[in-house]
């Protein structure tokens, strides 16, 4: 989990760098795996209730919540590349025309072997995307998601991040390594704040300690 005091989360061509290693832009390194997530969301249609977004996340075959995506093969994939297959394999058809660029970067973060990161993060970059959808876009993927390879098996399905009064119940899950502070931070970097999120801070720590999250380094916008 990103504490305060741990580093600072590293831009995308910060963390290329680690194992750049004379193969330019691709994310494979000497003693470094790189995973990717994205955070998906939409606006919902007018009139809806506020904040007025839907933000998906996925529940994960061990039981903990996470966003969807896994690791890059370490073969020269582009970290885009290696999230969009993740994609197709997660969530099914509907992403084939999904665009993820280099701009939909919003920080990455290093789980060093020995450090503190546990089991299969010891060793690992992890970088996490943003990226905004239409809404109608955002539906098709929700609907298309039980016909993805890896649906019962590694995912047990999407689900949409109660932004009303049920996120601090919510937030009482167990999460995939940091992405209950990739959602919050998300939330807060994009302006989306949950009115839980904003009236009962002291209730909990680790919500707290979300809202003092530094704005991870952007390269371009999150956008189309």
């Amino acid at each position: 989990m990103w504490e305060r005091g741990e580093q600072a989360p590293l831009s995308r061509a910060e963390a290329l760098a680690l194992g750049r290693n004379g193969t330019g832009n691709r994310a494979a390194g000497a003693g470094w795996r790189h995973a990717c997530h994205v955070m998906l969301y939409a606006p919902l249609p007018t009139g809806s209730p506020p904040p007025g977004y839907a933000v998906l996340m996925q529940l994960r075959f061990d039981g903990r919540f996470g966003f969807p995506g896994g690791l890059v093969e370490p073969d020269g994939e582009s970290l885009e590349a290696g999230l969009h297959r993740e994609l197709r394999e997660e969530l099914g058809p509907a992403t084939a025309g999904l665009r993820l660029r280099p701009q939909h970067h919003r920080g990455a973060r290093l789980w060093p072997a020995g450090g503190t990161g546990s089991g299969s993060d010891a060793g690992l970059v992890t970088h996490f995307y943003i990226r905004r959808l239409p809404w109608e876009e955002l539906v098709a993927i929700e609907r298309g998601g039980p016909r993805a390879p890896e649906h019962g098996l590694e995912v047990q399905g999407l689900v949409r991040v109660p932004l009303g009064g049920g996120l601090p119940a919510f937030l009482r899950h167990r999460f995939a390594g940091d992405a209950r502070e990739q959602l919050l931070g998300a939330l807060l970097a994009l302006g989306i704040r949950p009115s839980p999120l904003n009236e009962e801070p002291a209730g909990d720590p680790q919500i707290q300690v979300a809202r003092e999250l530094p704005s991870p380094k952007v390269e371009g916008g999150v956008g189309k």
